[in-house]
């Protein structure tokens, strides 16, 4: 697949909201050992498959924090790959520190159903962000964005010369900034109207400010809550951002 593609599983948050469910995406790369899934809300198992996606060829995740919007699907996808029709093979799991914690929470709740087999942890240190880490050829990177104590945004180097950013869930952010520096895709939440902002989150304006500062080529707005119109959050962004403009919707497709 020339320069891949971003497909949107979840493109809302954990209220009901036909076309918008959970936060999940998904990166296809011909650098990549298989697809790459960000996040993974209540229904990205369910959506992977509407991708063609089996749990064989799941092999990586990256979860940017522990909201149940973003992570509660962990414990569903455990107890899949451990019925033998789905033939899963070894799978990384990225996430922050606290990692070990949560899917242990998970196993005091959902029993041994809900614990990982040949899954190897991967918790992403604050510190070593900058830094990053080497996904096959393609370079992961992430910062702390203040969302929750422990909330990562991440971004990815394609040895193709493409960049591509993912918010996860954040308020403005300098060090995301700096992350999301001319990336060429800014995949950002946009959870709330410019009248009715919510600390920890932005705003169809606030995201379209984020893009213009670091440079992004193109954005991509996501996270909607149901009290925003996708459509008016892109008339909205389009007031403080210059370059083409994406709305996410659940199975929507993005080249890269």
């Amino acid at each position: 697949m020339t320069g891949g593609s971003w497909t949107v599983l979840g493109a809302g948050s954990a209220l009901p909201r036909s076309g918008y469910g959970p936060s999940a995406h998904l990166l296809r790369h011909a650098s990549l050992d298989g697809p790459l899934l960000f996040d993974c809300g209540p229904g990205t198992i369910r959506a992977l498959d509407a991708q063609g996606v089996t749990l064989a060829e799941l092999r990586r995740i990256v979860i940017t924090h522990f909201h149940v919007d973003h992570c509660l699907d962990l414990a569903a996808l455990a107890f899949a790959r451990r019925n033998p029709a789905a033939r899963a093979g070894p799978l990384e799991i990225f996430a922050p520190e606290r990692l070990r914690e949560v899917l242990a929470g998970l196993e005091s709740a959902f029993g041994r159903g809900a614990v990982f087999q040949d899954t190897t942890l991967r918790p992403l240190e604050p510190d070593a962000g900058a830094k990053g880490l080497q996904l096959d050829a393609t370079r992961l990177r992430w910062t702390p964005n203040g969302h929750t104590p422990d909330a990562i945004s991440v971004a990815l180097d394609l040895p193709d010369g493409v960049r591509v950013a993912y918010t996860g869930d954040t308020g403005p952010c300098p060090a995301l900034e700096d992350l999301a520096r001319e990336v060429d895709l800014l995949v950002s939440e946009c959870s709330f109207p410019d009248e009715s902002p919510v600390g920890g989150h932005l705003t169809p304006t606030s995201a379209a400010e984020l893009a213009t500062r670091c440079g992004a080529r193109r954005l991509l707005l996501t996270h909607f809550y149901p009290m925003l119109d996708p459509r008016a959050a892109l008339r909205a962004a389009a007031g403080a951002f210059s370059g083409p403009i994406e709305l996410a919707r659940d199975g929507s497709r993005h080249r890269l």
